[in-house]
């Protein structure tokens, strides 16, 4: 072959490459572009989110570890900043199972984080408790919420008393001048002093179906200190949001990986969902998080930054498992506190004392029983058709809307019942779905100062009520402001 055709053929490949080259720019120019549109044209999907996130409003994020805070309201916390919305983030433990030194690092971390997002350091709050294990029965939490009594000490793995870094004492010290205890009694007395002193529109917190026990075992701390502080200020009804951080998918499947080059993709429905949990997908709050936080490469991403504060945890390691959390939205649950029923006190027909399945549950905030959590129910003693439960107040008021939760086993089931009123109306209830689900009932306001369910015809051998709901009557509230004074909790 002659030189010449040597150099033509060069030439002609060098074309052809630089064409093929020009082509590919093009097209990955335009496609960055596209995607650039179609984040911008994302929307913020939360329910009246700039109601929600307004200024005014006071937000509360109580996160179970550091780094909970950041993982699922990251968004949530720098769009209500925007707003100039008063933000204040309560971390409950230390996130310590592997030692103090790790557990002062990881406060040293938040700090670093939440700055990013610019909150300011003093608007986060460590309540210094311990962290143990993901296993329920060795998890701290799960002996403390558990322990004998409200006074018996539960050591962790650093110790039996909260602390944290100088410049940033633990909740306890700030209020008492000393460390709390690590029993029952301190962490209750300090969430529902922290809550009522600062009186939150709106909570954000860990899932009652999220299955590491340090999480699930704070939802429960936290609904009974939202109660008490509505039972002596009964005018209180915030809002409660939760979250689920580990799925019953596990940590390896759930959230879903993100792919490289592809902007961050919704959360998705863990394949575990409706049989592990009684939340309802359809119904979760969607919160878009801002543009910065949907953007890539993920190494520019706000929320990816943030996340990567965190270095103890190894945001990397599982394959990514705390960057997966980079996604374009952030998925709540709603529970609403202006529940009266909460107001009210409890008589029965029957309960059972040998299992603490007690009348007093259905009034406890939380809407589960048998088999996932068995104390937050009422059970009557070998009651179907005539076992009954009553809730009443010291004053009238006034209502219109009743939801009922069956026991969410299987085999009891409440299959009709009749609603009696102090003012001597009823109402018929059809029957109430099994698993546990909500049952609503809207009626015209009546002023009642006592309600009563009698059932009529049941299945099962037990019958009972997970929770017992009453709403006033919208735009007409009644609220004493008169404290119930010495009113036990419910446990």
């Amino acid at each position: 072959m002659s030189k010449m055709s040597i150099d033509m053929s060069l030439i002609i490949s060098i074309v052809l490459l630089v064409i093929v080259l020009s082509v590919t720019y093009v097209y990955a120019k335009n496609k960055s572009s596209s995607n650039a549109q179609k984040v911008q044209a994302f929307s913020y999907d939360f329910e009246a989110v700039n109601s929600i996130l307004a200024e005014g409003k006071r937000i509360l994020i109580l996160a179970p570890h550091q780094d909970d805070e950041a993982l699922m309201c990251a968004g949530v916390i720098s769009h209500a900043l925007r707003n100039g919305v008063e933000v204040k983030i309560g971390v409950i433990t230390n996130g310590d199972k592997k030692g103090r030194k790790i557990g002062l690092t990881r406060i040293k971390e938040t700090i670093k984080a939440m700055d990013c997002l610019g909150l300011d350091r003093k608007n986060i709050t460590f309540f210094g408790y311990g962290s143990t294990e993901m296993n329920v029965k060795t998890s701290f939490m799960y002996r403390l919420y558990h322990a004998d009594t409200d006074n018996t000490v539960i050591a962790s793995n650093v110790g039996s008393e909260t602390y944290s870094i100088p410049d940033s004492p633990e909740y306890h010290s700030q209020k008492f001048g000393i460390p709390g205890s690590y029993n029952r009694s301190s962490l209750r007395e300090d969430l529902k002093l922290f809550i009522s002193e600062y009186k939150p529109d709106h909570i954000f917190t860990a899932s009652l179906y999220d299955i590491h026990p340090d999480h699930f075992i704070l939802y429960q701390f936290i609904i009974e200190a939202i109660i008490i502080t509505k039972r002596t200020t009964p005018a209180y009804s915030p809002i409660l949001h939760e979250y689920i951080i580990h799925s019953h998918d596990g940590d390896d499947f759930w959230p879903l990986r993100n792919q490289k080059n592809n902007t961050p993709a919704p959360f998705s429905k863990p394949a575990t969902f409706d049989t592990d949990t009684l939340l309802d997908w359809e119904k979760r709050e969607i919160f878009t998080v801002p543009i910065e936080m949907q953007s890539i490469p993920y190494s520019k991403n706000k929320k990816h930054v943030v996340i990567s504060k965190y270095r103890s945890q190894r945001p990397s390691g599982n394959k990514n498992y705390l960057y997966s959390y980079v996604k374009r939205d952030e998925i709540f649950w709603k529970k609403d506190f202006s529940n009266i029923a909460l107001l009210a006190s409890v008589s029965v027909s029957s309960e059972n004392l040998a299992t603490d399945q007690l009348g007093c549950k259905v009034i406890d905030g939380i809407s589960e029983g048998y088999p996932r959590f068995p104390k937050n129910e009422c059970t009557s003693l070998g009651e179907t058709a005539g076992a009954w439960i009553q809730l009443n107040w010291s004053q009238a008021y006034n209502v219109n809307k009743i939801v009922l939760y069956d026991r969410p086993n299987l085999k009891d089931n409440i299959i009709s019942a009749t609603l009696s009123f102090s003012d001597g109306t009823w109402i018929d209830t059809g029957p109430l779905p099994n698993n546990g689900s909500s049952y609503e009932i809207l009626f015209a306001p009546k002023s009642i100062n006592w309600v009563k369910l009698t059932v009529t015809k049941a299945s099962g051998e037990n019958v009972g009520l997970s929770e017992f709901e009453v709403y006033q009557t919208l735009g007409n509230p009644n609220l004493s402001s008169n404290p119930l004074q010495g009113e036990p909790l419910c446990k």
